[in-house]
């Protein structure tokens, strides 16, 4: 229930910037572009975020680890390898980690 609710909460602002455009008589096309372009966004914005001030990226990095620690020991495979790319991502952009 809970990844539920994160998961609506990272497409909120995307549906909210799809209704305003709709409501304001734009088509359809219009506000569907530009609901994923606001949605897509966030993930973009987060990376930005990290490259450009190393310390956020620490702190993603060690949340990330703890998280899929976590996952891991509750058994649920997949999210675990998420949050681990994700620190892997993390670490990448601090410059703790180049190929």
């Amino acid at each position: 229930m809970l990844f539920a609710l994160v998961c609506l909460a990272g497409l909120a602002p995307g549906l909210a910037t799809a209704w305003l455009i709709r409501s304001r008589g734009h088509s359809w096309a219009l506000a569907i572009t530009a609901g994923v372009g606001v949605t897509a966004s966030l993930p973009l914005l987060l990376l930005a975020t990290v490259l450009a001030c190393p310390p956020a990226a620490y702190a993603l990095s060690a949340v990330a680890v703890l998280a899929a620690l976590q996952a891991y020991d509750d058994g649920r495979i997949w999210i675990g390898a998420a949050w681990a790319t994700t620190a892997v991502v993390a670490f990448s952009c601090a410059g703790w980690w180049t190929p």
